[in-house]
């Protein structure tokens, strides 16, 4: 009479075969997650830079003076009067954490996401230069906020933008 069936021990390697196999699984699962939200911190972190820093050369361009920083000095903050536009002074600034914008003396407005701050926003008034007009050297760094790791991405950026003569 033959008995069919598992014995005790087969169970137990077998069991321990699907533990193994799932221990696996789930790590290489957290792994893939872990890996995408590394990579959306990072696109979002770059993409809020490329967003502030289009905002600051949307500012100076086009700018007859440039009204802070004063001349060869750096600053938080940036004030700047376009030519025939009806909300000069146009102000940014460092509120809170993140870049904010304001328009002929208005309320300023938060350019940035809850999910990103402001780790570094430095102008810097350049003079002019044989044929190159007055300037604004910005250093802009971006950091992601996010609540699992205290720093999951950041990004920096540096420019210079130059009135119109």
């Amino acid at each position: 009479m033959t008995k069919k069936g598992f014995t005790l021990i087969e169970t137990i390697i077998y069991l321990g075969l699907f533990s193994v196999i799932s221990s696996l699984s789930i790590a290489v699962l957290y792994q893939i997650i872990g890996s995408y939200n590394q990579h959306r911190d990072r696109v979002e972190v770059d993409t809020e830079a490329n967003f502030m820093m289009q905002k600051i050369q949307w500012a100076v361009t086009g700018a007859q003076t440039i009204n802070q920083p004063a001349l060869n000095a750096t600053g938080s903050a940036l004030s700047v009067n376009k030519f025939n536009y009806p909300q000069n002074p146009i102000v940014l600034d460092l509120g809170s954490r993140n870049l904010r914008i304001s328009k002929g003396g208005g309320a300023p407005v938060f350019l940035g996401s809850g999910r990103v701050y402001l780790g570094q926003l430095v102008f810097e008034h350049l003079p002019a230069v044989q044929s190159a007009p007055d300037g604004v050297k910005v250093t802009l760094s971006v950091v992601s906020s996010d609540i699992e790791r205290p720093i999951a991405a950041s990004t920096t950026i540096q420019d210079i933008i130059y009135l119109r003569k």
